[in-house]
């Protein structure tokens, strides 16, 4: 294959003898190949607005899962502008889904620090987001979906909803999240209801399995329960913190690359088991640098609005000062577009790597990263994922 089109170098491998990864349709690294005239422009120097809009709508969580990244003493100087107390009132969220629209946005998924089906006015600005034609994708645990008005919701606005599960048994959900483990089986239990009343086509529900000790062990359980609750996939992902990177399993990689290898077994047509990297770097307090580029592309792509109201590179890194680029609700998103915040801050740390030593969209990066230094020529790129993928699954959410 001529290297010049050969995009497929990007995709995110693990260690020589580990299980390989296969991420599910749904988190394709490469639907930005689905934009090409967004692309030329890039490339061209031109100026370009994100499509996609990652949203924490809140701080507050009705859980306390042990992985937790915003409640961990691994992550306490990380996260410096968390706060428990953060969240975007209603009315400053419809106006700024008028600005993102207005500036080219496409899609926004709900996620962050907290969980955002708890915010007050979740339903509202769902509604809201759809009538502005703008897709909806969510990040959510679970647990408000026992409520018949969200079930509703969910099904007549999103586009598609991942849901934690991180265990394969009651016991195990209860010892993680800290929550009645009865919710363990009313989450399952939805999945079949989600997708029965969904009223847009490219509706998916999907589960995801953070690994950690406590529940590696039910891999394949979790798997099994994911298939017969009939979700369209389940991902799974190891624990991570910005300065131990996958560190905390370790001591059980073998096994859990065994696991691996097994629920992959279990993957059909209707149902993909995505298979993560297992072996991701430290953010930070590390010299080593992963990903060949060394400016992020793809936050010109992509943004983060935190439940602080301000707009981040990406939701990896959002509410922590160094990568704050000014605040969105007090000014208004088109305005923060026009006022250079973006700009200055994209700037004063062009050079990625004294930032993010490694990066959660490294395959991006170094797609776009070829694309601008000719490595990969843009039309036989072009040509090629479309032989590849003729019909790209969720583009608006790159």
């Amino acid at each position: 294959m001529n290297r010049r089109e050969n995009y497929n170098r990007a995709y995110p491998q693990n260690n020589a003898g580990m299980i390989m990864t296969s991420l599910d349709r749904e988190h394709s690294p490469f639907k930005i190949l689905a934009h090409g005239d967004m692309l030329k422009k890039y490339l061209c120097g031109e100026r370009i607005n994100p499509i996609h809009c990652r949203v924490g709508l809140t701080s507050c969580c009705n859980l306390q899962c042990n992985f937790c990244n915003f409640h961990s003493q691994n992550e306490k100087d990380f996260y410096n502008l968390f706060n428990y107390n953060d969240s975007i009132c209603t009315n400053d969220v419809l106006d700024f889904l008028d600005d993102f629209k207005e500036n080219g946005g496409l899609a926004i998924t709900f996620c962050g620090s907290g969980e955002c089906t708890i915010h007050p006015g979740y339903e509202k600005i769902s509604y809201y987001a759809l009538k502005k034609g703008i897709k909806i994708g969510l990040i959510t645990n679970g647990t408000m979906l026992v409520k018949k008005e969200m079930i509703e919701c969910v099904d007549q606005t999103h586009t598609w909803i991942r849901i934690g599960l991180n265990a394969g048994t009651e016991d195990t959900y209860e010892k993680i999240t800290h929550c009645n483990g009865e919710n363990f089986t009313r989450i399952l239990n939805s999945i079949r209801i989600l997708k029965e009343k969904a009223e847009i086509e490219e509706f998916r529900v999907g589960l995801n399995f953070v690994i950690t000790l406590d529940n590696y062990k039910e891999i394949i359980q979790a798997t099994k329960l994911a298939r017969e609750a009939e979700a369209h996939y389940i991902r799974f992902e190891p624990e991570f913190y910005s300065a131990l990177a996958h560190e905390t399993i370790y001591t059980k990689i073998e096994e859990i690359n065994s696991m691996l290898e097994k629920a992959k077994k279990l993957q059909t047509k209707e149902f993909e088991v995505s298979i993560p990297k297992l072996n991701r770097g430290a953010m930070t307090n590390t010299d080593s640098v992963e990903g060949d580029f060394k400016v992020c592309h793809y936050c010109n792509f992509v943004t983060a609005l935190g439940a602080d109201g301000s707009m981040y590179p990406c939701p990896q890194i959002h509410l922590n000062e160094k990568y704050c680029m000014g605040n969105a609700i007090n000014d208004g998103y088109s305005k923060w577009i026009q006022s250079k915040d973006k700009e200055n801050w994209y700037r004063k740390n062009r050079d990625r790597t004294i930032l993010c030593k490694t990066c959660f969209y490294r395959p991006q990066n170094e797609l776009i990263e070829w694309l601008v230094t000719g490595e990969l020529e843009l039309d036989e790129v072009l040509k090629k994922y479309q032989e590849d993928v003729p019909m790209t699954i969720h583009k608006e959410f790159v």
